[in-house]
C-alpha cells in the first residue's frame, strides 16, 4: 500500500505542474542511457508528445491506486512498472537513484502476491485470501532496500567525501535556515555530517537486521531522512525510504498494530512439496537478480580515473551526493572543408536541466554532439565536426578542461569502454572551494576559445542543486544560429 501511495504522490507532482511539458515535450532532444537508445518519445510533435505522456502518467496513477487498494493487483503492478520505467528511461535528464529503485521495486512486486490480505482482491476473489505469503517475498524486498544503503556507503569511501566534500558545499547554502543555519557553515558540521552519513549507509542494514538494535536504528533512519528532506530537494526519496525501511521489521507488525481488526484466517494453505519446475525457475531468477544487483554497481571501479569526474559507471550504481560541479561549456560546429567555426547556441536546443546533464558527462556530450551535427546538416552544413570547450570545477577544485577541445565528438562511438578524449582529473582538492565566476575561467586558465565573444553576446548561468549533483553551467547566448 505504501509503495502505491508514494507512486501516486509522484504522479500528482508531475501532472499538477508543468513538468510534463518541460521534461518530455518541449525540447527536441532527449538524453538516453547507454543500451536504451531505442526508447523514444511517443508523438510527432510537442503537442502529441505532451498528450501521450499525460495519458501515460494518468494510467500510472490508476495503476498506483490499484496497488494501494490491492485491486486487480497483478495487472496494476505490470502497468505501473511499464509506465513508470518508460517515463524513467525515455529522458535520462530525470535520473535519480530513487527513481531507479522505484522501478526495481515495481518490477519485483509483479511477482509478489501482496494482495492476499487487506485488499480488494481478497474480497472480490475470496479463494485468493491467505494470512501468509512465501518468505522469499519479504527477503527479496529487504535485499533491494538494503542495496542503496550499502552501495551508497561504499561509494562514499573516496577522498573527497572523507574530506567533507561535496556535502559541505551543499549545506553551506542553507545558512538561512532558522536555528541550525549558522551551524551549517561550520567545517566541523560538514565533517560530522559526512562521516555520520558514511557510517549510517555502511552499518544501518546489519543494525536493522538485529532485533535489539532494530527499533533505535529505525528512529535514526527517520531522523536522517527527515533532515535530508529539510536540507536537500530530493523529491519523494526521504518519505519513500522511511516507509520502505519498515520491511526490516517482523512481517506481522501491521497486524499487531491493527490488532483491533478481525483476525485474518487462511482459507488455503501454501502447499509444501518438492521443488517444482515453477519453483526452480523462480529460484534461478531470484539468484540471477541478486547477482546482478550485487555485481553491476561495482563496474564504476573498473574505469580509470575518478568516477565523479568521468561519470563512467555513475548511472545505476547508487552514487548519491558525491559530485558538485561548476561548469563552463561551449559547443562549436567546424566546417571540415573551410575550417569555419560557428558557436552553437545550445540553450536554444536543450532545456536548462538537459544542458546541465549533458555538460557534466563526457558520454552525454558525445551523444549530444551527434544530434548537433544532424541539426547542422539540416541548416546546410554537410561536413561538420562538433567540438566543445568544457571546463569543470569538481567539488570546489580549481577548474580544468574535461575533454580534448580539438576532438571531433561525432567520431566517438558510445560503448561500455572508457570514453575517448577525457582529460584525467589533475587538480587536487582544496580546503576552500574555488569561487571565481565560470565566465572568467578561460582567461584565467589561458584557454583560447575558438570563437571570440562579441560585445553583444549575452551570458547566463544555470544552477542545479539536485540530490545527485550540483552544477552551475555558464554559457554564451549568441544571436546567430549555427545553421
Amino acid at each position: 500500500m505504501s509503495f502505491g501511495l508514494i507512486m501516486l504522490w509522484h504522479v500528482a507532482r508531475i501532472m499538477l505542474g508543468s513538468k510534463i511539458r518541460y521534461y518530455y515535450s518541449a525540447a527536441p532532444y532527449h538524453l538516453k542511457y547507454f543500451g536504451f537508445e531505442w526508447v523514444h518519445m511517443i508523438g510527432n510533435s510537442p503537442e502529441q508528445t505532451e498528450q501521450a505522456m499525460r495519458m501515460i502518467f494518468s494510467l500510472m496513477g490508476l495503476a498506483a491506486i490499484g496497488v494501494v487498494l490491492g485491486m486487480f493487483y497483478r495487472i496494476s503492478c505490470i502497468i505501473l512498472f511499464v509506465t513508470f520505467t518508460y517515463s524513467f528511461l525515455v529522458e535520462a535528464t530525470l535520473y535519480q537513484n530513487h527513481y531507479y529503485l522505484m522501478s526495481l521495486l515495481a518490477f519485483l512486486l509483479m511477482f509478489i502476491p501482496a494482495n492476499r490480505a487487506l485488499s480488494m482482491d481478497a474480497i472480490i476473489f475470496p479463494e485468493w485470501k491467505s494470512d501468509s505469503i512465501p518468505n522469499w517475498c519479504r527477503w527479496i524486498l529487504m535485499f533491494q532496500i538494503a542495496v542503496p544503503y550499502i552501495y551508497g556507503g561504499i561509494a562514499k569511501l573516496n577522498s573527497d567525501w572523507l574530506h567533507a566534500f561535496p556535502l559541505g558545499l551543499w549545506v553551506s547554502q542553507k545558512s538561512d535556515l532558522p536555528l541550525i543555519g549558522p551551524l551549517l557553515t561550520e567545517r566541523s558540521t560538514h565533517w560530522f555530517m559526512s562521516y555520520a552519513g558514511l557510517f549510517l549507509d555502511l552499518f544501518i542494514v546489519p543494525l536493522l537486521l538485529w532485533k535489539p538494535t532494530r527499533l533505535p536504528s529505525y528512529v535514526v533512519i527517520v531522523l536522517f531522512h527527515l533532515s535530508n528532506a529539510i536540507l536537500f530537494p530530493i523529491d519523494v526519496f526521504p518519505w519513500f525510504m522511511i516507509l520502505a525501511t519498515l520491511i526490516f521489521f517482523p512481517a506481522d507488525w501491521p497486524r499487531k498494530l491493527l490488532k483491533k481488526l478481525p483476525p485474518i484466517t487462511s482459507e488455503r494453505a501454501d502447499p509444501l512439496s518438492q521443488l517444482s519446475v515453477k519453483q526452480f525457475l523462480l529460484t534461478f531468477f531470484l539468484a540471477g537478480y541478486v547477482l546482478w544487483q550485487v555485481m553491476f554497481p561495482f563496474r564504476q571501479f573498473a574505469y580509470p580515473g575518478n568516477t565523479s569526474w568521468t561519470e563512467e559507471g555513475h548511472y545505476f550504481s547508487w552514487r548519491m551526493m558525491l559530485r558538485y560541479k561548476d561548469i563552463f561549456v561551449r559547443f562549436y560546429a567546424v566546417d571540415r572543408a573551410t575550417n569555419q567555426t560557428l558557436e552553437i547556441p545550445i540553450e536554444r536546443l536543450f532545456s536548462p536541466h538537459q544542458n546541465i546533464a549533458i555538460a557534466r558527462s563526457p558520454e552525454q556530450i558525445a551523444a549530444a554532439a551527434k544530434f548537433l551535427q544532424s541539426r547542422a546538416h539540416e541548416g546546410g552544413l554537410r561536413d561538420v565536426a562538433i567540438r566543445a570547450v568544457v571546463i569543470i570545477s569538481l567539488n570546489g577544485r580549481k577548474p580544468q578542461l574535461m575533454i580534448d577541445p580539438e576532438l571531433d565528438l561525432t567520431t566517438i562511438t558510445r560503448t561500455l569502454r572508457h570514453q575517448a578524449g577525457i582529460i584525467p582529473l589533475k587538480e587536487p582538492l582544496q580546503n576552500e572551494a574555488w569561487d571565481v565566476p565560470a565566465n572568467e575561467w578561460p582567461e584565467l586558465l589561458g584557454i583560447e576559445l575558438p570563437v571570440p565573444l562579441s560585445d553583444g553576446d549575452e551570458r547566463g548561468e544555470i544552477r542545479d542543486d539536485s540530490s545527485a549533483s550540483a552544477t552551475r553551467l555558464s554559457m554564451s547566448r549568441p544571436s546567430r544560429s549555427p545553421a
